[in-house]
């Protein structure tokens, strides 16, 4: 049987990659740092639509679905709790050394190292880790969940009381040049759009306002999500947020621009949730080192050719899937994820013949 294939991250793109390397006839193992697979998916209470049922899933079913999948797949292996600490070789004979002191003889290499959420803590214009009821959408994303701690209620972190007025900030961390990140997030406006729906949904009677820069919903069925939202209620200010202020009742005042026209907007709300921009994993500068290599201005991993092969690192042998280049949907990530196997499929037989 051939070396198998070591995948780095076992999110939904490197479960991909192993179900659809596994189809092909090509082992693998995945390598995931953490308890579980998945990544961050679990825990979102609905992705994007996709034109089924109400046009949302939910993430944890999604995912495990997919590591049901995974399991069964006779030639994958998942090895949970463990990195990459070291690596040998040229393709198509790498040595990858594990931190459970083992290690894989393997052909190829592929990154689905995912992302981490921006911080927000640095731009205290915001007061985001002084002000309990400022929050993160990743925050919000898990209140609104039924499996998360509040049963899927929005409720004020202070003091536990339901929350009627919601404000989303859009772009915080991301298209901004004083803090280095003049990139758009690219998902940042929709998962917004998504949670403000939702929360309208749930709740006719709240007041949920987005203060944004631009409004970037660009996939499939995106637009129509937003249009929803409006539908629903959801206020959209275009401005960005310049100061948030804790009240003497908990309550946050907003203070911003309205852009449109052209005068100051200060309103008063129980949430004001970050739509947090993305960034590369944390490890990201300490495994392009081991792998040997590059990254991008923006820390992403770096594409050897951006429109002929946009998912071989710039090392032979070692590839890239889902957002290690850079963000994507759950769904990009998983056509991602199924072009990464064909390619490595591919530049493996060629190797070997």
């Amino acid at each position: 049987m051939a070396k198998p294939v070591c995948i780095i991250g076992g999110g939904v793109a490197g479960m991909q990659v192993a179900l659809v390397l596994s189809s092909l006839g090509t082992p693998s193992v995945v390598v995931e740092k953490s308890a579980a697979l998945g990544g961050r998916v679990p825990r979102l209470s609905k992705t994007f639509p996709f034109f089924n049922d109400d046009g949302f899933n939910d993430g944890k079913e999604f995912t495990d679905t997919l590591e049901r999948d995974l399991r069964a797949a006779s030639l994958a292996e998942v090895r949970l709790n463990t990195i990459v600490t070291g690596m040998r070789g040229d393709f198509p004979n790498f040595t990858i050394e594990l931190s459970d002191s083992t290690s894989v003889a393997a052909g190829a290499v592929v990154v689905a190292t995912g992302f981490t959420p921006f911080d927000p803590a640095s731009l205290e214009e915001y007061g985001y880790g002084v002000y309990p009821n400022v929050i993160t959408a990743t925050e919000l994303e898990w209140m609104l969940n039924p499996r998360g701690p509040t049963g899927g209620k929005l409720v004020r972190r202070s003091d536990g009381k339901e929350a009627q007025r919601l404000a989303i900030v859009f772009c915080v961390g991301s298209r901004n040049k004083r803090i280095g990140a003049p990139f758009c997030s690219r998902i940042c406006c929709s998962y917004s759009t998504k949670q403000a729906s939702t929360v309208m949904e749930r709740n006719s009677k709240a007041l949920v306002a987005c203060f944004y820069m631009d409004v970037r919903t660009y996939d499939r069925g995106f637009e129509e999500m937003y249009s929803l939202a409006q539908e629903r209620g959801v206020r959209y200010i275009r401005g960005r947020v310049s100061m948030c202020r804790q009240l003497p009742d908990g309550s946050i005042s907003v203070r911003a621009e309205n852009t449109l026209l052209n005068r100051p907007f200060t309103g008063e709300f129980d949430l004001v949730s970050l739509s947090t921009g993305m960034r590369p994993c944390e490890d990201v500068n300490q495994l392009a080192r081991t792998l040997g290599i590059s990254c991008g201005p923006d820390g992403f991993f770096l594409c050897r050719e951006w429109f002929r092969h946009p998912h071989d690192a710039t090392r032979d042998g070692i590839f890239l899937a889902g957002c290690a280049t850079g963000m994507k949907p759950i769904r990009n990530c998983m056509i991602d994820g199924a072009a990464v196997a064909a390619r490595v499929t591919a530049s493996l037989r060629e190797a070997q013949a």
